[in-house]
C-alpha cells in the first residue's frame, strides 16, 4: 500500500449510523465541509476498517450493542501507545441511557470520547469532527517523527557497530606490516657495521611500509566516497589495454594464473591509470576470493560509442538482490563473504564506485546462478569534464593524438 493510500485511510471519519438514511446524510455533510466519510453498516465492520486506518469515528447511540462495544473497546485498547482515535458518539437527549453508559465505560479508559447530544446542528457536528481530526493530525505528526528519530538511532547503532568493526580489522590488519617493519628495524641496528645484509631488511621495511601506506590512503578515499566528495584524480592519456595487462600480470603471479584478459583492441583515453589500476584490481580480488575456486576470473575491455568498458567476471554463487543494492556503500559486504574465512574492510567496491564517478562513469553489477558475476564499469573516453581542478594539461599529449587513438 502506497504512503498516499495510507495518508487516505488515516484522515478518513468511519460514520455508523443505522437509522434509515443518517450515514449517507452524514457522509455528504462532512464531504461539503472537505471531510471524508465512510459509512460502515456494523461495529465489526467499523473495527476493521479502524485497523487500516482512521481519523475519527462518529457512531450513533443506537449501534452500541454490548458485543459491538466489546470488539471496539478491544480494536481501541490494542491502539499503538502514540495513537488515540477520537471516537464522537451521538445520543438522543434526555436523561443518560444504559447504551450510553456502557459506552463510555467501555472507551473511556482507553479511548478518546466526546458526546454529542441530538439534535446536533450541522456546524456543531462539523467543527466536532474538525476537532477530531486536527487532534488526530498532531498525533499522526508524532508518529512520524517518532520513527523517524528511531530510523537515526538504528543508523547511527549500525555506523556505531560498523566503526567498532573496522578499528578492530584496521588494528588487525596493521598490526602485521608495523610489526614486520618494526622487528626488520631493530635487527638492522643490531648488526655489526661490517656485515651489510641490511639492504634486504630495507627491502622488507620499504615492502611493509607501503602496505600501510596503502591501507590509510584506501580509508581516506572511502571516506571522501562516504562524504560525496569526488576522488582527486591524476588524469593523463593512457592506454586502458595496458593498464589493464599490468593488473593481470601482477594477479597471475600471486594466483597461478587465475585471471584472463580479453581484449581485442586498444583503447585510449584520458583517465587516471592509477585509479582505474585499483578499481580492477579490487574486482578481480573480489572475484578470486569469493568466485568458484579455481575458476578463471575473466577481465574484459571495449570501446563501446565514445565510451571504455571494463567487466570483471567469476563464476560461483550468485549475489543476492540485496547484497546487489547496498554492495557499494562503505563497510558493506555481501553475505557470502560475511559468512567465508576471508578477512576484508568492506571497502573494495566503495572505493571502484568513486573511482568511476570521479571519471563521469558508472559501474553496475549483474549476477546469477547460470551466468555467475560480472561487475561492468564504463567511463567516458575523456574524464576532464567531470574533474576539471584535477586536470593538468601538461600531463597529456597533444589532444589530437588522444582523439585519433580512441576512435
Amino acid at each position: 500500500m502506497t504512503t498516499e493510500m495510507n495518508r487516505a485511510l488515516e484522515q478518513r471519519v468511519l460514520v455508523l449510523a443505522p437509522i434509515g438514511r443518517d450515514a449517507l446524510v452524514t457522509r455528504d455533510v462532512l464531504a461539503r465541509a472537505g471531510i471524508v466519510a465512510e459509512p460502515c453498516a456494523s461495529l465489526a465492520e467499523v473495527c476493521a476498517k479502524f485497523e487500516e486506518g482512521a481519523g475519527a469515528l462518529l457512531l450513533a447511540e443506537e449501534a452500541l450493542t454490548v458485543s459491538g462495544l466489546a470488539l471496539l473497546s478491544r480494536a481501541v485498547g490494542a491502539q499503538a501507545p502514540w495513537s488515540d482515535v477520537p471516537i464522537i458518539i451521538s445520543t438522543g437527549a434526555g436523561e443518560t441511557t444504559a447504551a450510553r453508559v456502557r459506552a463510555v465505560s467501555s472507551l473511556e479508559p482507553s479511548g478518546n470520547v466526546t458526546i454529542l447530544e441530538r439534535p446536533v446542528r450541522v456546524f456543531t457536528m462539523i467543527t466536532a469532527v474538525q476537532s477530531a481530526l486536527r487532534g488526530r493530525a498532531r498525533q499522526l505528526q508524532m508518529r512520524d517523527l517518532h520513527f523517524q528519530v528511531q530510523r537515526q538511532m538504528e543508523a547511527l547503532t549500525a555506523e556505531r557497530e560498523l566503526r567498532a568493526r573496522f578499528v578492530s580489522l584496521l588494528a588487525h590488519d596493521l598490526r602485521g606490516p608495523v610489526s614486520a617493519a618494526m622487528l626488520a628495524a631493530q635487527v638492522l641496528l643490531r648488526l655489526p657495521e661490517r656485515l651489510d645484509p641490511r639492504r634486504e631488511l630495507g627491502v622488507r621495511i620499504k615492502r611493509n611500509l607501503d602496505r600501510i601506506e596503502h591501507m590509510v590512503r584506501d580509508i581516506l578515499d572511502a571516506s571522501r566516497v562516504q562524504a560525496g566528495q569526488p576522488l582527486p584524480l591524476r588524469l593523463e592519456a593512457c592506454e586502458l589495454k595496458t593498464i589493464i595487462a599490468d593488473v593481470v600480470e601482477e594477479l597471475n603471479l600471486l594466483h597461478a594464473d587465475r585471471v584472463r584478459l580479453d581484449a581485442v583492441e586498444e583503447v585510449h583515453g584520458i583517465w587516471s591509470a592509477d585509479e582505474l589500476r585499483r578499481a580492477v584490481w579490487n574486482l578481480a580480488t573480489n572475484g578470486i576470493k569469493y568466485g568458484a575456486p579455481h575458476a578463471p576470473v575473466t577481465i574484459a575491455i571495449r570501446r563501446v560509442e565514445g565510451r571504455a568498458r571494463i567487466s570483471v567476471h567469476n563464476e560461483g554463487a550468485p549475489l543476492s538482490p540485496d547484497d546487489r543494492r547496498r554492495l557499494f556503500e562503505p563497510f558493506a559486504r555481501a553475505r557470502s563473504a560475511e559468512a567465508s574465512i576471508q578477512v576484508g574492510w568492506g571497502l573494495g567496491l566503495t572505493l571502484v564506485r568513486g573511482c568511476v564517478e570521479a571519471h563521469g562513469g558508472q559501474v553496475s553489477v549483474e549476477s546469477g546462478v547460470e551466468e555467475g558475476t560480472t561487475f561492468t564499469i564504463e567511463v567516458p573516453l575523456d574524464a576532464r569534464p567531470f574533474q576539471p581542478r584535477a586536470f593538468s594539461p601538461e600531463a597529456l599529449d597533444p589532444p589530437s593524438t588522444v582523439v585519433a587513438g580512441a576512435r
